[in-house]
């Protein structure tokens, strides 16, 4: 390969498009992709798994990239650190890809705990310390980025058009449901609520698990709760709101936080600041170590089953875009969901997965039943909208064609030569 330009690799189930070494798609290779996810995006159900992908494209058009995972807790040479930063790495090495700050964060709670049982106070403080700062860093680094969105949209400037914009053909074909299918599952890894921006850009409903306006309270209880309307002059005949998502934050928010043994979403502008009697500790991102719960594993193990739930049943296409396939817990899912035969797995990345191509090795992964879109030329932000369809509702087109079969219809009864003058 000449330069630094990546290669892009397209594969739509069995069928390979492009292998690496290949140049740009075609116009009709183009048309192909996009006539293939057109179907895809049609499928009873279906469900969106967001990355950090996603942040870092719009990051990129704003001028500020979301902080970066890779880092540890903390920097110092002396023990108990270099233990933590040696045991993220062994653990993210299991699922193929480096550590990053939430392995060792997780690496630092366990020992944490450790310590406080065996009764060394000040060790145990000092870790426990390195977590607080290590979290406080990267919340208010997240705000920063949040921030620097923000400020471009007050000024309405360049970038702010180009942010919006992109974000609005990416998440518009996923959004346009038909009525008679299920509404569009969204799911991100990610802390910043630039999906939340988004969805009010697009005037989208978001429908999640918290209830009430003034503090908003986590609720444990599965209920499908839904928008309707009833049309003017019609009555028992509710139909569905238009844009409207379920929505799930799989690793939690810098906006959650726990308090009173139950996790609320506090009310923390667009870019901050944060409440400062707030400490990092309490923030729900995941892993969190909060100590005023009964146990670590609430709320993602409710937010799990709600992923689990949407994408492991018939009839049901995940599209993952920007996630690098780092996450145990998510793989595992994804893998049952490959078990189902009528599911579909689409992988869209600008940059090669190393963890994706372990995923795949270690887990049944039948190509028939997988699409992959990786690479600067199909797996860009903008890239990958470009290729997405434009989804016109059923009633339109349904009017559309009946309109030119009545007006060709017409034709042939005033012109009887009409249809045989086109046909020549």
């Amino acid at each position: 390969m000449s330069g630094s330009k990546q290669v892009s690799v397209v594969r739509l189930g069995a069928d390979l498009i492009q292998a690496e070494g290949s140049g740009s798609l075609s116009a009709l290779q183009k048309r192909r992709v996009e006539a293939w996810l057109a179907a895809l995006l049609q499928t009873e159900h279906l469900s969106l798994l967001i990355g950090n992908g996603l942040s870092a494209a719009a990051g990129s058009m704003a001028g500020k990239l979301p902080p970066l995972m890779s880092r540890h807790v903390s920097e110092d040479e002396e023990a108990p650190f270099p233990r933590i930063r040696k045991y993220a790495q062994e653990s993210a090495r299991n699922v193929g890809r480096d550590a990053n700050l939430e392995d060792e964060i997780r690496a630092a709670m366990m020992l944490a705990d450790g310590l406080a049982v065996l009764g060394e106070k000040s060790k145990e403080d000092s870790v426990r310390a390195a977590i607080e700062v290590a979290m406080s860093s990267l919340l208010n680094e997240v705000l920063d980025f949040e921030r620097n969105i923000w400020e471009h949209h007050q000024k309405s400037d360049g970038e702010a058009l180009k942010v919006t914009r992109a974000l609005t053909q990416f998440l518009g074909p996923f959004t346009a449901r038909p009525a008679q299918r299920d509404r569009l599952n969204l799911f991100t890894t990610n802390y910043d609520r630039l999906l939340e921006y988004a969805a009010d850009v697009l005037g989208l409903h978001l429908i999640d698990r918290f209830e009430g306006r003034l503090h908003p309270k986590f609720s444990a209880s599965r209920v499908n709760l839904d928008l309707h309307y009833s049309p003017p002059g019609v009555r028992g005949e509710p139909r569905l709101v238009d844009g409207v998502a379920r929505y799930a934050k799989l690793h939690g928010s810098i906006d959650w936080s726990f308090a009173r043994g139950e996790i609320w979403r506090d009310s923390i502008p667009f870019g901050g600041p944060r409440a400062a009697s707030k400490t990092a500790t309490n923030a729900v991102i995941y892993p969190n170590p909060a100590k005023d719960v009964e146990t670590l594993s609430f709320p993602y193990a409710e937010l799990f089953r709600d992923f689990a739930a949407a994408v492991c049943r018939p009839n049901t296409t995940l599209v993952t875009f920007g996630y690098g396939f780092g996450d145990g817990h998510i793989n595992r899912v994804i893998a049952d969901m490959l078990r189902v035969p009528s599911t579909h797995l689409v992988v869209v990345s600008r940059d090669p997965l190393s963890a994706f191509d372990s995923f795949k090795a270690r887990t049944l992964f039948p190509p028939s039943q997988t699409t992959e879109l990786v690479g600067p030329d199909v797996g860009g932000l903008e890239e990958f909208s470009s290729l997405l369809p434009v989804i016109t509702s059923d009633q339109i087109l349904e009017a559309q064609f009946d309109y030119l079969n009545k007006r060709s219809k017409l034709g042939d009864e005033l012109d009887p030569q009409h249809g045989h003058n086109e046909d020549s």
